[in-house]
């Protein structure tokens, strides 16, 4: 699988606890989500070049960049700040959702690895537009991004990560930086 020399997965922001609204899909980033998702795209600018790395409006205006989101509304809102700074649209998958594993086990296993190879999927489809020296930001769910990671690891995209890739260990809000050229993932904090 090719993808561009920078992907950026981001876990929704913070949006309140599973239950406090009917429809889980519709559930929007709470005060402090709102926050998390305006210093987005400052936190990640900064972040790239601290690395050396092209700014998001820079990738944006030589139509390099590429915004994709889980349809549920919190993902979505996370990346509005960021559509808004760099004029780019972002695209819904639903191959990035964290509902309708048709493989359920008691451990979590068969749900995890169908959540990771559906995200890989919709991963590769992102991207396929993009040139090599481009950018593709994800955001979508806590279950999701690590699946996503371990397929990564499997198919030899990556080397396996010290991060912690247990669904609960990326803090909401909290971004992880891919450099496919270096087989490499690199954790950087959610926004205040």
């Amino acid at each position: 699988m090719s993808l561009p020399a920078t992907v950026l997965l981001v876990r929704h922001a913070w949006a309140g606890e599973r239950g406090s609204v009917a429809d889980d899909r519709a559930r929007p980033l709470d005060a402090r989500g709102r926050r998390q998702a305006a210093a987005l795209p400052g936190h990640v600018d900064a972040a790239l070049v601290e690395r050396g790395r092209t700014r998001l409006s820079a990738c944006a205006a030589a139509g390099a960049l590429v915004l994709c989101a889980s349809p549920f509304l919190r993902c979505v809102d996370t990346l509005v700040p960021l559509a808004s700074a760099t004029g780019v649209g972002i695209v819904e998958d639903e191959r990035f959702a964290e509902t309708g594993p048709t493989t359920r086990s008691t451990d979590g296993w068969p749900d995890a690895a169908e959540l990771g190879a559906r995200a890989e999927l919709g991963l590769r489809a992102a991207g396929a537009g993009l040139p090599a020296d481009g950018t593709l930001v994800v955001s979508a769910h806590g279950e999701v991004l690590p699946a996503l990671v371990a397929v990564l690891v499997g198919r030899g995209v990556l080397d396996p990560p010290a991060a912690d890739l247990t669904a609960k260990a990326m803090p909401k809000g909290a971004t992880w930086l891919v450099t496919p050229t270096e087989r490499r993932l690199e954790v950087l904090p959610a926004p205040a």
